[in-house]
C-alpha cells in the first residue's frame, strides 16, 4: 500500500499532525513515512520551507517509550558517542523531533563501496565500541540471569514450536532448561558494561555528505548493563552479514586493543574471543526465535531469509565450545527450511 494510503487510514495521524502544528509550524508539507523497523515504531520524514528535513520518531504508547529512548541518548551523547540530535518530545503521545540522518545505513552503503572502504568502516564501528561501553551504566537494567533466560526461551516457542511445528519433548525441554541457564550463568560472570543491545549494520547511519563517512548509532533505547562483548557479538555476527573469519578475528583484536586497562587486565584476548562464542549462542538463540515470532504473529516474513545466516551463526559459535556439545546435538534437526 502506498504511503499516502496508509496514512489515511492510520489512526496516529491525528495525534502526529496536532503534534507537528505545535512543534513544526513551518513545514512545508505532510509528513512522509520514511521507515518502519521490527518494533511498532515507525519514522516519518518532514521537509522544512527552508528545504531542511526532521525526522519524527512515532513511537505509540504504551508499547513503546520515548523517555527510554531520551535517557540513553543523553547518556551516549555524554560519552561522545554519535546519535541523533532530539529537537523536540511528547512523552505522553510517543512522538520526538530528531535530526535527519538520511536512509544509508552501514548495510547498505556497503554496496557500491571499496573492500577498503567497507573494512575501514567497519574499523570505525568497532572503535565506537569502548566509549559506549564506557558510558554511564547506573540504574541500567541487568542483563541479568532472568532476563537471558527470557530471551533464550523464545526459541523453544517460537522457532523450535511456531516454526518448525515440532515441540521439544518432555526430556529435551529439561535439556534444553539445564542447558540455557548454563548460558546465562556464563554471561553473568563476565565483565558487565554499558550494553547498546543492538548495535549492528542496520542501526548505523553513515553521514557520507557533512562528516565524511561518520557513522551514527540509532535503536539504542534498550541499553542494558551486560556481558562486555556483546555489541561487539551484535556488529560481527550480524544476522545481515556474514564477516569473513579473519576480519572477524582481526576485529576482536582492534577492540580489545582499543579497551582502557582496567578492562584488558580482567582477562586476556584468548578469555575474550571464549566469552564472544557463548555471548554468541544466547543472541542468536534469541533472535532465531524473535524473527520467527516477526513472521508468525506479526506477519513480517521477510525477518525468514535472516534465519540461515543467524543458524550459521550459532552453528558456528558452538563449535568453539566443547561444552556445549550437547546444545548442538539438541538444536541439529531445527535447520531453518529449506524454502524460507
Amino acid at each position: 500500500m502506498p504511503h499516502s494510503s496508509r496514512a489515511l487510514i492510520d489512526s496516529r495521524i491525528p495525534a502526529l499532525t496536532q503534534f507537528l502544528h505545535e512543534h513544526l509550524p513551518n513545514a512545508a508539507a505532510p509528513p512522509v513515512l520514511a521507515s518502519a523497523d521490527a518494533s511498532a515504531r515507525r519514522y516519518w520524514r518532514v521537509r522544512m520551507a527552508d528545504g531542511s528535513t526532521r525526522m519524527i520518531m512515532d513511537a505509540p504508547p504504551p508499547g513503546e517509550n520515548i523517555t527510554g529512548f531520551i535517557a540513553i541518548q543523553k547518556r551516549l551523547r555524554a560519552a561522545n558517542v554519535p546519535v541523533p540530535q532530539v529537537f523536540a518530545q511528547d512523552s505522553v503521545q510517543g512522538f520526538l523531533i530528531l535530526e535527519d540522518l538520511g536512509d544509508c545505513t552501514f548495510y547498505q552503503w556497503r554496496h557500491g563501496h571499496s573492500t577498503t572502504a567497507v573494512n575501514a568502516q567497519l574499523q570505525a564501528a568497532v572503535r565506537l565500541l569502548p566509549s559506549i561501553a564506557a558510558a554511564d551504566e547506573a540504574g541500567l537494567p541487568e542483563f541479568d540471569r532472568a532476563r537471558l533466560n527470557t530471551e533464550m526461551d523464545l526459541l523453544p516457542t517460537w522457532y523450535i514450536t511456531q516454526y518448525h511445528g515440532q515441540p521439544f519433548s518432555a526430556e529435551h525441554s529439561q535439556q534444553w532448561q539445564r542447558l540455557r541457564d548454563g548460558i546465562s550463568a556464563k554471561l553473568h560472570t563476565m565483565p558487565q558494561v554499558f550494553v547498546h543491545r543492538d548495535y549492528h549494520s542496520r542501526n548505523l547511519m553513515v553521514q557520507d555528505e557533512r562528516a565524511q563517512g561518520q557513522l551514527v548509532t540509532i535503536d539504542f533505547q534498550d541499553a542494558v548493563r551486560g556481558p562486555l562483548a556483546y555489541d561487539l557479538v551484535s556488529l560481527l555476527r550480524d544476522s545481515y552479514i556474514d564477516w569473513p573469519a579473519e576480519q572477524v578475528a582481526a576485529m576482536q583484536e582492534l577492540f580489545w586493543n582499543s579497551l582502557p586497562a582496567p578492562l584488558q587486565q580482567a582477562q586476556s584476548l584468548t578469555q575474550f574471543r571464549h566469552d564472544f562464542a557463548w555471548v554468541a549462542v544466547q543472541r542468536h538463540l534469541k533472535v532465531l526465535g524473535i524473527f520467527a515470532r516477526l513472521s508468525i504473529r506479526d506477519g513480517k516474513h521477510g525477518y525468514l531469509k535472516d534465519l540461515p545466516l543467524t543458524w550459521k551463526h550459532v552453528q558456528r559459535a558452538l563449535a568453539d565450545i566443547p561444552e556445549l556439545a550437547p546444545l548442538s546435538e539438541l538444536l541439529a534437526p531445527y535447520a531453518p527450511k529449506t524454502s524460507t
